[in-house]
């Protein structure tokens, strides 16, 4: 028997408010764009592989987001397969007893969707989670991302392959894979895919206030005075906010009944081309304290070796269009 290790990319409608969107709705959440594969024989060597880009027929205008990750775009896909000749080419390379191996839970939902919609008839035998297997073999308290499991097994990545891009990403799984010590017990972690929505409809964000920016909102009273909890008060905020990731920023405070605050922004990019700031504020333990002083040290050493190297620091309106604020949108 041979593995098969499989990964996937695929693109998403510009705004769910889209014609497009409203006319597939959330049967086809994210459309396939790419299918990577990397074929292990029973020594666990590399033997085969294969790259296979689709062009979408729904989600034409790629994302800024997906094209700026997987470095496809129109001209990369306008001459690609569809999605269903792209299936019967991949099942046609796979042959016949091997097992479909995958990291993590997203792969197997966003394919089985795509072969829903697209009435794709190619039998596939199960995904099983490569992820999974890690996290217990190595005890690990939290699932962890690809590049934190090569970090773990000293596998250094290559520079002409470049993460998020299918065929790479499955070349990667599939050296950590063979690492492990007893890779065939990845059987045991067969997946099941589960129903995909709109984030929107799981937890669409209405609460906060809307700004015409970033900075307009970390300059408003609401983020210059958090108010405590507990009694209502207002507060003055420590040294400002700290950059988390491009959606998310976190700061202190102190109430004089109440003590040491901890707050926490998250902004959301609008249709309108406004922000939305959502707030939390509870109270700081020893820990938050500590995180947010270590956090800010080395934010500011990553922003000097950025402006050394650049000259300029990234526009924060435009990372946060680009953020990547998903884990998978399922139906609970």
């Amino acid at each position: 028997m041979q593995y098969i290790v499989i990964d996937l990319e695929w693109n998403q409608p510009m705004s769910y408010d889209s014609a497009v969107y409203r006319q597939v709705g959330d049967r086809l959440i994210f459309e396939m764009i790419q299918i990577g594969a990397v074929k292990l024989n029973e020594q666990l060597e590399v033997c085969d592989s294969i790259s296979i880009p689709i062009r979408p027929v729904h989600y034409v205008k790629i994302h800024p987001r997906i094209r700026k990750m997987t470095q496809l775009g129109p001209d990369e896909l306008a001459d690609a397969p569809t999605f269903l000749e792209a299936m019967d080419q991949f099942a046609a390379w796979c042959g016949e007893d091997y097992a479909l191996l995958t990291w993590g839970c997203d792969d197997v939902s966003v394919l089985k969707q795509n072969m829903d919609f697209f009435d794709c008839k190619v039998a596939l035998p199960p995904l099983c989670d490569i992820q999974r297997l890690f996290s217990d073999v190595y005890k690990c308290r939290d699932r962890k991302g690809l590049k934190a499991a090569m970090e773990m097994l000293d596998i250094e990545p290559d520079e002409e392959r470049f993460f998020h891009n299918a065929l790479n990403d499955a070349y990667y799984t599939a050296l950590v894979f063979a690492k492990m010590p007893d890779p065939a017990a990845v059987l045991r972690y067969p997946q099941q895919p589960r129903q995909l929505i709109h984030a929107g409809h799981r937890s669409r964000q209405t609460k906060g206030e809307t700004f015409a920016s970033m900075t307009e909102a970390m300059a408003s009273e609401t983020a210059a005075q958090p108010r405590c909890p507990v009694c209502g008060k207002k507060t003055a905020l420590e040294d400002g906010y700290v950059r988390q990731c491009a959606d998310k920023y976190i700061g202190l405070s102190a109430c004089p009944h109440h003590g040491s605050l901890m707050i926490r922004l998250r902004f959301f990019p609008m249709e309108d081309g406004k922000r939305l700031m959502n707030m939390t504020v509870s109270k700081a333990t020893a820990m938050n304290r500590a995180y947010v002083h270590t956090k800010r040290l080395q934010v500011e050493q990553e922003q000097a070796r950025y402006l050394e190297e650049h000259g300029a620091l990234p526009d924060p309106e435009q990372e946060l269009l680009l953020a990547d604020r998903t884990s998978m949108p399922f139906e609970d």
